[in-house]
């Protein structure tokens, strides 16, 4: 009797089913990585990726050594040793940066002191760097941290240690500014908890009041609040989207398009604390929960990674037992790039410029860049010395983005002298400087009435300008410098004297503008911007 080919291809097709079953079964379930354990088992401490490197540091065991995990050879080492004794913050990395902000600084005694600066280390120079301290009144530990669009945001936490000082605290840090301002309180105090960023909204869930009317453990805080960055409004989901099971010390992240809670401990239907390997993902579009395959050990003090495709937990007390146990959730795929350090540079070591007897002042335009590299530069500080020279603001705390630029402003109050001297130190990275001198020379042709003679055949409208402006010439050829000969702005074409030149990048200044009409005759005139 023949068979026909389709029912001969059932058992192969049944086959791969049951085969593409129980492998994606697998890949649901958490798995030991059986990793090399030459480090620290720690809890209460962060633990994140930075380039192609894990990091774990702080908690409560040797909470300032630095563990550098190497996931493509499997291997351990130490970092640069914490300048304070990092305990209960979430970690955050950020341009090439590992940030903590929102940290206990003492392990003991009771209650726990508040880290006083906001830090960052850079793996890439081993190097610790402090930057502003934090305002007296918002200094806590235990909070929850989170970036969006470039700002910090901490929420919560607590300002004396396990002993009842939970708060409801929100607030956001400009690292490129290094303003520090505080918003509208969250919905409700919590601390042991971490906080997590999903599309325009953020997401405060699980924690505790510690040390309050309740205790040292609880009560655990069931409610999700969610922050919308779009409304600058808080609100708070139905409590039948409560934390189906409420805990403290959990770790929180994004992955798979949901919001993971995992691990922890609590009080919760239990009659004392203790920890859980409980994971459940909240589905931030219909609000709704599903529980997950748990850890292979209830763990709490830790902090989740994501990478690739894959979570990576590791560390936490266990039943009062410090573990280190990394396991994963997914194909066990971390990617990343090395971790380079930038380049800090100014567009000249030296400034060359001229003056006219009757200027006034001279703005002198320093470029200061970061590049050549995939970590941001934090300006401590930037100071001019030299007669008669000050700076147009004040450039304190602040980060230079990756592959960034800032313009500092230069300003000379005298132009009667025959020559001034001065000098700009940037103070960067805490231990860091980069010189930049300051050498101005007195050209008495360079009077005003002089520079208005020039500019008898090119007329600049209007004069001074903000955005943009034309001449009365039609040109071929139009060049914009500063008054130390640097070329600013070049614009070649065919443009007629109705064309407006855009200058709306330029700092505020006086500048030379040279320019060749269709003639091929060359004018000079001057160009004010503010």
């Amino acid at each position: 009797m023949l068979v026909s080919s389709s029912y001969r291809a059932c058992p192969i097709l049944l086959l791969c089913i049951s085969f593409f079953l129980n492998l994606t079964s697998f890949s649901q379930n958490w798995t030991e990585k059986n990793e090399s354990e030459n480090y620290v088992a720690r809890h209460e401490c962060g633990f994140v990726q930075i380039g192609d490197k894990f990091i774990m540091f702080g908690g409560r065991e040797s909470s300032q050594r630095l563990d550098v995990y190497d996931y493509a050879n499997n291997t351990w080492e130490q970092g640069g040793v914490a300048p304070e004794e990092f305990n209960h913050f979430q970690a955050i990395q950020y341009q090439g940066l590992i940030w903590v902000i929102g940290a206990f600084k003492t392990n003991s005694p009771n209650p726990e002191q508040n880290a006083d600066y906001i830090y960052m280390y850079n793996p890439a120079t081993v190097q610790w760097i402090q930057g502003m301290e934090i305002p007296e009144s918002r200094k806590r530990g235990s909070a929850g941290l989170a970036v969006y669009n470039n700002k910090f945001y901490l929420i919560g936490g607590n300002n004396n240690g396990h002993s009842g000082g939970y708060v409801s605290y929100f607030d956001e840090y400009n690292p490129n500014t290094g303003n520090w301002t505080s918003l509208n309180n969250a919905p409700r105090p919590r601390d042991h908890f971490q906080a997590a960023v999903y599309g325009d909204k953020l997401y405060a869930i699980g924690g505790r009041l510690t040390g309050g009317p309740g205790g040292l453990f609880e009560p655990q805080v069931p409610e999700v609040d969610v922050y919308d960055f779009t409304t600058a409004q808080w609100s708070t989901l139905n409590t039948s989207n409560n934390l189906p099971n409420p805990r403290a010390g959990l770790g929180v992240t994004v992955f798979n398009n949901e919001i993971y809670t995992l691990g922890g401990e609590t009080t919760f239907n239990r009659p004392n604390n203790g920890q859980v390997s409980i994971v459940e993902s909240l589905n931030p579009t219909t609000n709704s929960w599903t529980t997950q395959s748990s850890l292979n050990y209830p763990r709490h003090g830790f902090q989740p990674i994501v990478s690739g495709n894959t979570m990576y937990v590791a560390g936490g007390s266990s039943g009062g037992i410090v573990i280190r146990n990394m396991e994963y959730l997914g194909p066990d795929n971390a990617t990343g790039a090395p971790n380079i350090n930038s380049t800090f540079t100014a567009d000249e070591t030296t400034k060359f410029f001229e003056y006219g007897p009757d200027f006034g002042t001279v703005t002198i335009n320093i470029q200061l860049s970061n590049t050549g590299g995939t970590t941001g530069t934090y300006i401590d500080d930037i100071s001019i010395s030299g007669t008669d020279y000050t700076l147009a603001n004040t450039y304190t705390n602040r980060l230079i983005d990756v592959n960034s630029n800032i313009t500092i402003q230069a300003i000379l109050n005298n132009t009667t002298q025959d020559t001034s001297l001065g000098i700009v130190t940037v103070t960067y990275n805490n231990t860091n400087t980069l010189t930049i001198a300051l050498e101005g020379t007195l050209n008495p042709t360079l009077s005003v009435s002089s520079l208005q003679e020039m500019n008898q055949k090119i007329i600049v409208y209007p004069s001074p300008t903000k955005n943009s402006f034309s001449i009365n010439q039609s040109v071929s050829k139009l060049q914009i410098y500063d008054l130390t000969g640097k070329l600013i702005k070049d614009f070649s074409g065919d443009f007629g004297d109705t064309h407006y030149f855009n200058v709306l990048e330029l700092s505020d200044g006086l500048y030379i503008i040279k320019a060749l009409n269709t003639n091929q005759e060359q004018f000079t005139g001057k160009l004010l911007k503010e």
